[in-house]
């Protein structure tokens, strides 16, 4: 049985994680300097907001995130990965994003907000 699986991530202003599906995941794209655009099966998308702006044709978040979705499907070590995991289907997220992902100043990044349509 193929169970639907989630990234879960921190938003910023809050203290509670934030869940995307990583299921029917057709794009994971930088819509601008300062957001992230996931393409869903179907047209629905989620939008993530980062808290400053990225240095332009910076694809670091979106990158990230996109190897992180294919990695809930296909982990390196499954067996490991399954271990070592509160839940096997929820894939907690660090934010901010790891120290090589750095905003135009130098920063660390984060998302602010989630926004689905």
């Amino acid at each position: 049985m193929d169970y639907e699986k989630f990234l879960s991530v921190y938003l910023t202003a809050s203290t509670s994680r934030s869940l995307i599906s990583t299921k029917d995941v057709v794009a994971v794209e930088m819509a601008t300097t300062q957001t992230v655009k996931i393409w869903y099966k179907g047209g629905r998308t989620i939008v993530l907001t980062l808290n400053a702006v990225m240095a332009t044709n910076n694809n670091d978040v979106s990158d990230f995130l996109a190897n992180e979705i294919s990695q809930s499907h296909y982990p390196v070590d499954p067996q490991s990965t399954q271990a070592n995991l509160k839940n096997p289907l929820i894939f907690e997220i660090a934010t901010p994003f790891p120290n090589d992902i750095v905003n135009a100043a130098g920063g660390t990044v984060t998302v602010t907000s989630m926004t689905i349509a």
